[in-house]
């Protein structure tokens, strides 16, 4: 499949359930360079993993991880800086931001995924950033219209709709 373009939303409901396949590009598994603090990280789940720890030991260790996945095993491990709780969705929110701002085609597929709910469901269990079963806060699934909002009305200016 040619990643370069975004999926046809006409055939779809008013919905994306699920961040892989044709919409992988909305997960942060998805390979894309995001800086933090300096460093170029391959994706947004190793810079946010990264972003949990002050150590410049465990932040390289995430940073040299070969996938995504062991990217978040890692995480899992790390010593956790004492502000984690307060500045999670922060982090979240400045690492998509940072994931779409910077790459156009990216930009573009976020916005031709037009007005659909996006929604980071999942079969991991994890009800804070996605939805599982049916239930959860959807934080990830936010972030992403959130950004996809800002993006439209950056692209609105600058086209002089707005004017």
């Amino acid at each position: 499949m040619d990643m370069t373009k975004a999926p046809n939303l006409k055939k779809y409901k008013l919905r994306i359930v699920s961040f892989r396949g044709e919409f992988g590009f909305l997960s942060n598994f998805h390979p894309c360079k995001v800086m933090l603090s300096g460093t170029d990280y391959p994706s947004v789940e190793h810079a946010f993993q990264a972003g949990k720890t002050r150590s410049p030991t465990e932040r390289l260790k995430i940073l040299n991880a070969p996938t995504p996945g062991e990217a978040r095993r890692l995480g899992q491990e790390v010593d956790l800086r004492p502000d984690w709780e307060d500045v999670k969705i922060v982090l979240m929110k400045f690492l998509v931001r940072k994931k779409f701002n910077r790459d156009p085609v990216l930009a573009q597929q976020l916005l031709d995924t037009g007005d659909a709910e996006l929604i980071e469901g999942n079969h991991w269990k994890d009800r804070f950033w996605g939805v599982y079963r049916g239930k959860g806060r959807n934080h990830l699934g936010k972030i992403l219209m959130e950004v996809r909002a800002e993006l439209r009305e950056k692209a609105n200016q600058e086209n002089g709709v707005l004017e």
